[in-house]
């Protein structure tokens, strides 16, 4: 039997290979991200600006293969029999979450960079907090059932709804929701960026500034308007 079929190496190998995902992943969009941004918004010669950009995929990639071991090692300690064992596996994994984002991203051992540790976070944030809207929407049609008015003008019970019209009348509020959400998030960032730019992670304020500070821009031709 090879190692790679042996289960007695089976946990290790689960841990190596999210460890290479995290890597490969993160490889792939930092490089791509990191390479817009030098060419864009960055002057001076090209191979310092190429230094950043495999600098900032290397961090980026420890980030998420960092946690990634710790992860799954925390998972393995914490659903085995002498600790919770596999029927507290939601619990174990919320746990070795927070264990490894202290790890990784709270920046409380001051290893792995604060400004991608910084951005996945918020970026991880935003998905959260809108699937956390989700769930309690859902817990509440489903406890509370209550009353909704049909195009018709009928009154019906939640639960009496078709699951086609459920599924409807959940989008219909997700949507909604995410109206709001977005017109308050992009009217606090332009305010943000109008009044304390310096609180923005860098990234965005670099991006906002070339798309936005044009007012002192001068353009003889057309060509180099549109940048040719």
């Amino acid at each position: 039997m090879s190692v790679l079929n042996n289960p007695l190496y089976r946990p290790l190998l689960e841990v190596l290979r999210s460890s290479r995902n995290g890597i490969v992943y993160g490889g792939k969009i930092r490089f791509s991200h990191a390479l817009v941004i030098n060419l864009l918004y960055r002057s001076g010669p090209l191979k310092p600006r190429m230094q950043q950009v495999l600098k900032a995929t290397k961090n980026h990639a420890e980030v998420l293969a960092g946690f990634a071991i710790i992860y799954k090692f925390a998972v393995r300690v914490l659903t085995s029999e002498k600790v919770m064992g596999t029927d507290k596996l939601g619990m174990a994994k919320f746990l070795a979450g927070c264990f490894g984002s202290w790890v990784v991203y709270s920046q409380h051992f001051n290893y792995f960079n604060p400004g991608i540790t910084h951005q996945v976070t918020l970026y991880c944030f935003s998905r959260v907090l809108i699937a956390v809207g989700k769930i309690l929407l859902d817990q509440y049609l489903a406890c509370r059932q209550p009353t909704i008015y049909l195009a018709s003008g009928e009154l019906i019970q939640y639960a009496k709804l078709t699951g086609s019209q459920q599924k409807k009348l959940r989008s219909s509020v997700y949507n909604k929701t995410w109206k709001y959400f977005a017109v308050l998030t992009w009217g606090l960032v332009m305010f943000i960026y109008d009044y304390q730019p310096q609180y923005l992670q860098s990234s965005l304020r670099h991006s906002m500034a070339y798309i936005y500070d044009v007012e002192m821009d001068e353009w003889s031709t057309w060509r180099d308007f549109f940048g040719f």
